[in-house]
């Protein structure tokens, strides 16, 4: 079971923001699981520690050089290493569900134009796309992949009964949920839902899960 995650970045300053909040912050109090940010200057090439440089054969932007890329994964010998690339494949709970059976996983967050193509022969496990468009660096894709793993390893959640009816799970989309009033602007919470009745509940839930 998952219990340590490693971000490769070059603006670790997200990622420790983001890991005061939620449940992430939960799992981390609880030591559920652990999550080391490394700056991947500290891995960086002369005084200027670069890590970028112009791509080969021309065009525009820059490219993520190996060598700094190399050192940095090879210091942390996770059992897997993912890439954010655009062009991966795209990331779900089956995928996550797969994820979880390691021990400990490396995220790699490209930037600029993306990584010398010779660091993901190299080291790459999964190459994952959180979606169908561009974003500017992999810290924000990185972040929805963490909170997705983290959220499903027992005991972060408050409820774990969250889980058993959760979109996705067992390739189906959630029911519909509601809360107080009964009754707004003329749009009710379907009668069942208030009656009491457990067992007619249960039985509207199943039947208002949908397939994917």
């Amino acid at each position: 079971m998952l219990s340590e995650l490693n971000i490769i970045t070059i603006f670790p300053e997200i990622i420790e923001e983001w890991k005061k909040y939620g449940i992430v912050n939960q799992g981390l109090k609880k030591k559920l699981i652990s999550i080391n940010t490394i700056d991947l200057r500290g891995w960086g090439i002369g005084s200027y520690k670069k890590i970028d440089d112009a791509p080969y054969g021309g065009g525009p932007g820059m490219v993520m050089m190996v060598e700094p890329l190399d050192r940095a994964i090879k210091s942390i010998r996770a059992d897997k290493n993912i890439f954010l690339t655009p062009r991966g494949e795209g990331f779900s709970d089956q995928l996550a569900m797969d994820m979880l059976k390691s021990k400990s996983l490396t995220i790699v967050c490209g930037r600029y134009e993306g990584f010398d193509e010779r660091i993901l022969e190299m080291h790459s496990d999964y190459e994952i796309s959180v979606g169908k468009t561009v974003v500017s660096g992999g810290e924000v894709p990185s972040m929805f992949i963490m909170e997705a793993l983290i959220r499903k390893i027992p005991n972060v959640l408050g409820n774990e009964e969250s889980l058993i009816y959760e979109t996705y799970t067992n390739d189906k989309i959630d029911f519909p949920v509601y809360t107080r009033p009964e009754n707004y602007k003329g749009y009710e919470v379907p009668e069942v839902l208030l009656s009491g009745n457990h067992k007619d509940i249960e039985e509207w839930k199943k039947n208002n899960l949908k397939d994917m």
